[in-house]
């Protein structure tokens, strides 16, 4: 059994550009309405924890869809997939302008979030095929630039499209650059590896999908705690990315957001670079650097009251966040064999999105007993009590023959 490559060892090939610009289109038309939902639900008439429940139900669904899509993906035409989860996505935009009610917004929040789980996990999955498996950290730091582009160029583009256009214009101009990435899976071409002398796609295949939807084919056990170590870098960031703005009102720091501009740019060439690094280096030294930096970045933000400590923590979170999630995504693809790519992508993602939810809510519980330093530095805690477990597990491992990963 093959994975799908083109021309040797090259990255750039035309599979892998589209795919990068499909995830870059997705996450673009994402971005310019993640940060206005909860306007739009306010201005439909509903209260601001209705609001709060239409923004997070997004994260929610997409949490459950991804177990589902990892295993589909494995089972059935990874592109298939994504296109029909893409056209789903897409269609979710239009139903937001169309909602005249807080439940029928509700409904296309959750039918996008569920959505928008299958077609990462799927396109997550189908870079697996394209890149070169000695290049495969690589190629995933090169294909999350677009998502990182998309934080930092999206809700800046979408807030100033809705102060000029309004949101109903918003809503159908992001549906345009979602199809666009449609119109690039249509283009796509790609050949369905043969799995056992039986191709994926086949009807025997869709008809004995349901009864094989074990638990093995929904989460990939040998990728569990490299995805709960991932989703430590996803609750820094949502710890960060809902209390820092209130701490520095509270320090009287201006300027504060400076921070999230200096973590996106850092995090863009830092992802560059460390993709390379992740190939030709055990996932426990980089993993174990990163949590090290991210640990001291959170301990410089509970006893920041400066905007220069304030970078520096942006700067080292940067560097953690990079290194540490691209070799863990690697990790993770390169810990199964190359028939449950799907469900190692999905696995990954959940540790994510588990980090994303309980981030804010632990965040708020802490800093609402003890305050915004006892917070930061609870998550530098956390993350030291992580690496302890991760550094045992990787040792352990070792121990057993299976230590490193190498390429190839």
């Amino acid at each position: 059994m093959k994975r799908t490559r083109e021309c040797g060892a090259r990255l750039f090939t035309g599979s892998y550009i589209f795919l990068m610009l499909i995830s870059l289109m997705t996450a673009m038309s994402y971005s310019m309405i993640s940060t206005l939902i909860t306007n739009y639900a306010v201005e439909l008439g509903g209260t601001l924890a209705m609001a709060g429940t239409i923004a997070g139900i997004f994260s929610v669904a997409a949490l459950f869809s991804r177990p589902v899509g990892g295993a589909v993906c494995d089972m059935m035409n990874k592109k298939r997939i994504c296109m029909a989860a893409t056209v789903m996505f897409t269609l979710s935009f239009p139903g937001y302008a169309l909602s005249g009610s807080m439940g029928v917004l509700l409904f296309f929040r959750m039918l996008q979030g569920f959505a928008f789980g299958i077609s990462g996990t799927a396109n997550m999955a189908l870079v697996a095929e394209v890149v070169p498996k000695e290049r495969l950290g690589e190629g995933l730091g090169y294909f999350g630039l677009g998502q990182v582009v998309s934080q930092v160029i999206g809700p800046i583009a979408g807030v100033a499209m809705k102060e000029q256009l309004g949101f109903e214009k918003l809503f159908y101009f992001v549906t345009g650059i979602s199809a666009g990435a449609i119109l690039l899976l249509i283009l796509f071409h790609y050949d369905v590896p043969e799995r056992n002398g039986a191709r994926t796609e086949t009807a025997d295949t869709v008809r004995r999908l349901p009864a094989g939807l074990t638990f093995g084919k929904l989460i990939a056990v040998e990728c569990l705690l490299y995805a709960l170590t991932a989703g430590m870098f996803s609750m820094a960031n949502g710890v960060t990315s809902s209390f820092l703005v209130l701490l520095g009102e509270q320090r009287g720091i201006s300027n504060i957001a400076l921070f999230f501009t200096m973590n996106a740019v850092c995090l863009f060439f830092i992802r560059i670079l460390m993709g390379r690094i992740a190939d030709r280096t055990s996932v426990l030294g980089i993993v174990g650097i990163s949590l090290m930096v991210s640990l001291v970045s959170m301990v410089l933000l509970a006893r920041a009251f400066v905007l220069k400590t304030v970078l520096l923590a942006a700067l080292l979170k940067a560097v953690g966040q990079g290194g540490g999630q691209i070799s863990l995504q690697s990790a993770c693809i390169k810990a199964v064999d190359e028939s449950r790519v799907g469900v190692a992508s999905s696995t990954y993602y959940i540790g994510a999105d588990i980090g994303n939810a309980l981030g804010p809510v632990i965040g708020g519980w802490i800093s609402g007993l003890w305050g915004y330093e006892v917070m930061f530095h609870a998550v530098a805690v956390l993350m030291g009590a992580v690496l302890a477990v991760f550094f045992c597990y990787e040792k352990r491992r070792g121990k057993n023959g299976k230590g490193r990963f190498h390429p190839g």
